[in-house]
């Protein structure tokens, strides 16, 4: 009896570290990978690890003018991953873990976790540029903020098109997140648009199809 519950504890736990090493090498670890990476590269392209410097954000965000009139057709996805200063990544990194490792452990595929950050994020980013461009053309976007509210819409579309209570709690934390990341410097449109695209993806059927891990 004693060597048959040592053999069911041990197989046990082989199973949960392969399982945690499989979180370690999941979607949300390597867009957080992507995203570090990228912070590093602009750090030492512009000098100053605790501040970005304006060279890597025109390089690398994104605007209209820049994207139709200096070309740099990489900006809409470039901008996903690159942040102002280490306190925004940092902010953006810590709930970019929380909603995107909530999708994994509800078993959503990684091409789901991945259509959403870049979907929603270039929704977020898009949409929001467009009253930028004609208040203030030259404004330069950047962040994953876009993505990460999306990644939190997506979470709430989904357990909004399951009928679970948790989507009014989540509703009532996205506002919360929402009013806490308004701030002088911050295109909370981006914030807005990613959110409501996110949750409209993940209420869709299509979102459904795609996201489920196959047993």
């Amino acid at each position: 009896m004693s060597l048959r519950s040592n053999t069911y504890n041990s197989t046990s736990k082989s199973k949960n570290a392969e399982k945690k090493k499989e979180e370690v090498k999941g979607p949300t670890m390597n867009l957080f990978l992507i995203n570090v990476i990228m912070y590093i590269i602009t750090s030492i392209i512009g000098g100053n690890f605790i501040i970005t410097n304006p060279a890597p954000i025109y390089w690398f965000g994104f605007s209209y003018y820049v994207f139709l009139f200096h070309l740099h057709f990489w900006a809409p996805f470039t901008s996903l991953f690159t942040h102002a200063s280490i306190a925004h990544i940092g902010g953006n990194m810590i709930f970019l873990f929380v909603f995107g490792f909530r999708l994994e452990e509800n078993n959503y595929s990684d091409k789901s976790i991945y259509t959403a950050y870049f979907l929603t994020g270039l929704s977020g980013s898009l949409l929001s540029m467009l009253p930028i461009l004609l208040a203030n053309p030259l404004t330069i976007t950047v962040g994953a903020s876009a993505a990460v509210f999306g990644l939190l819409g997506v979470n709430i579309g989904i357990e909004k098109r399951k009928n679970n209570i948790i989507a009014r709690n989540m509703i009532f934390a996205s506002i919360i997140l929402f009013l806490f990341s308004v701030s002088e410097n911050t295109n909370i449109l981006s914030h807005f648009f990613g959110l409501l695209s996110g949750y409209f993806l993940g209420k869709s059927n299509y979102f459904e199809r795609i996201g489920l891990k196959s047993n």
